[in-house]
């Protein structure tokens, strides 16, 4: 069973939550604000799935890249609607003009930053731009295994540790997976 005792041994990723059978573990703000997890431990089986599929737990061997490459999108509205030279919305596109599926942060009414998913190119517009804040991925993962099970094409967009998180809750390799994460040097509060 996790145990937070220094938050640094945790990156918020929600991967413990969504791979736990019971549904004992839920998210929940610390006092700045930080999405932590919290066990039931009345309703834990000790059957440690949370722990192997925890990114900080079981980090992967650093690995250096074979190649690396600049890019921007030539649309110059496009561009100007974006962040980081509007890559986003050009990968965003092919992949559901493929008929996939792309996830990636949104403000929702409240403006709090949320994972969430669009299926059609009228539904990417809230996804695109930095969001600079954790967001909450819910059940994000969940929903990406599904649709990797049913063949469909996959775009996720996220953090490092989102990223990760997703990687290790899958506990397999997918084909149809493609994604995205930044440089990061850690995000602020939501709060």
């Amino acid at each position: 069973m996790l145990q937070i005792t220094d938050k640094s041994k945790c990156c918020g990723c929600n991967a413990c939550v969504q791979r736990c059978p019971k549904q004992c573990i839920e998210m929940h703000d610390d006092k700045e604000g930080f999405l932590y997890p919290v066990i039931d431990t009345a309703v834990c089986i000790d059957c440690g799935l949370c722990e192997k599929v925890c990114p900080v737990l079981n980090q992967n061997n650093v690995r250096k890249p074979l190649q690396v490459f600049a890019a921007k999108n030539r649309n110059e509205i496009q561009r100007l609607h974006s962040s980081s030279g509007g890559i986003f919305i050009l990968l965003a596109e092919q992949i559901i003009q493929n008929g996939g599926v792309v996830f990636g942060a949104r403000f929702d009414k409240n403006w709090e930053v949320e994972h969430c998913y669009a299926e059609r190119i009228e539904e990417l517009q809230p996804l695109m731009r930095s969001k600079y804040v954790q967001s909450r991925i819910a059940n994000t993962y969940k929903e990406v295994e599904s649709f990797l099970k049913h063949g469909r094409q996959v775009l996720f967009v996220g953090t490092s540790c989102q990223i990760a998180g997703l990687h290790k809750f899958l506990r397999k390799d997918y084909d149809n997976l493609l994604t995205v994460d930044f440089i990061c040097h850690g995000v602020p509060s939501p709060g």
